[in-house]
């Protein structure tokens, strides 16, 4: 019994060692550098929708898919002035890198969810810090039969949530 607690205490000691090894010191800094130089600068990318509430006015735009089939997802702060015009505001960008079938999901509206990354994030064993999960689901579904449904019948709302904050979200024309 007492070797087993031995060889216990030296796994556990060995197991921690590796696991706080594994993050490169130059980590955060491998990190950034998968995103655009200029983090705020948006200009080349496409608009898919645009979200708006009291809580927060953003487009959701799309930049151009890498050779990893990755396509970069911005969601980028906006302000609208008294007679309606649009101008971005340049700073807080959100980003994540969407794999292929992600930014299928996100181009037809239907349910997807990530994590966006703030410039200065750094994702170091499971710590989020201060990155915000965005969810969104802007499908429209064919309308459930009521008399299989029953009550429920097309009841679940469909709408975008970025961290606390409902949007509701519409394609961009």
């Amino acid at each position: 019994m007492r070797y087993r607690r031995i060889v216990l205490a030296i796994a556990l000691v060995v197991g921690a060692t590796v696991q706080a090894a594994a993050f490169a010191p130059d980590g955060c800094e491998q990190q950034r550098k998968q995103y655009p130089e200029k983090w705020n600068d948006t200009s080349t990318e496409r608009k898919l929708f645009i979200c708006e509430s009291q809580r927060g006015r953003y487009y959701v735009k799309i930049g151009a898919t890498d050779a990893a089939h990755r396509t970069l997802m911005s969601l980028v702060p906006f302000s609208r002035s008294n007679t309606g015009e649009i101008t971005e505001t340049g700073q807080d960008v959100l980003r994540i890198w969407l794999d292929k079938e992600q930014t299928a999901r996100l181009r037809d509206g239907k349910y997807m969810a990530t994590i966006v990354r703030r410039e200065d994030s750094c994702w170091i064993r499971g710590s989020l810090d201060h990155d915000v999960v965005f969810l969104m689901d802007n499908a429209h579904p064919r309308e459930d039969n009521p008399k299989v449904a029953g009550s429920f019948y097309n009841k679940a709302p469909r709408f975008t949530v970025l961290g606390s904050d409902y949007l509701p979200c519409d394609l961009v024309k």
